[in-house]
């Protein structure tokens, strides 16, 4: 499992282009008090610049995902 540290840099399962800095790994719901990872698209596609700030739960963020082959990855790797 990949932690969400802040300002560390993690690849997104689906394709290697698809790589994020963690901005902030400890930000809350306001209304939940979920915690959530806000994190920064290093790559830009048609519809997204790059740059574009995401949120998304930290329990998915740091999940893993089962591909259509039944192998289980982790959703963001850290890239070292």
């Amino acid at each position: 499992m990949s932690r969400a540290i802040a300002g560390h840099v993690y690849r997104h399962y689906k394709k290697e282009t698809m790589v994020y800095t963690v901005v902030m790994a400890d930000a809350l719901d306001c209304e939940t008090v979920k915690p959530l990872v806000i994190y920064r698209s290093e790559y830009e596609t048609p519809d997204h610049p790059k740059g574009t700030v995401w949120v998304r739960d930290r329990a998915d963020f740091e999940s893993k995902v089962t591909l259509a082959d039944g192998t289980e990855v982790d959703r963001f790797t850290e890239i070292v």
